[in-house]
């Protein structure tokens, strides 16, 4: 595992489930046969390819993030994301920002940035969370 604050030059695949530590920073592409779980105020400039996970408050995504059927993507409080691709549930936490979000079931808690949401069910709860 990396320490806190590292960087990757390079795309990075990995078999199985990935947990990045704080602050750390991808320069490309990330590759995820199971579920992310990036930490946060990590930074991504590529794309994020996996069965789902969780991107953790204060994370940017200069990519997109394109998640599997079988998984529950969830965008914790301030994250930035370009794009969000996934045909499993999407769960958008207060303060997130996005250009685009598609997915099956979308669930918004609190107000959000975001250009195009589209989903077969989509709900918005308002409130403090």
């Amino acid at each position: 595992m990396a320490e806190a604050g590292s960087y990757f030059e390079k795309s990075v695949k990995i078999d199985g489930d990935f947990l990045v530590p704080p602050r750390t920073e991808f320069w490309k592409d990330i590759v995820v046969s199971g579920n992310i779980y990036l930490c946060p105020e990590s930074h991504v400039k590529g794309n994020i390819t996996c069965k789902g996970g969780v991107i953790c408050r204060g994370c940017v995504v200069e990519g997109d993030i394109i998640a599997g059927e079988d998984g529950e993507l969830r965008i914790c409080d301030g994250a930035s994301v370009n794009r969000i691709l996934s045909t499993g549930d999407v769960y958008l936490r207060k303060d997130v920002s996005a250009a685009e979000v598609r997915g099956n079931n979308i669930l918004v808690l609190g107000k959000i940035q975001c250009g195009k949401l589209m989903g077969k069910n989509t709900r918005v709860v308002s409130g403090e969370f």
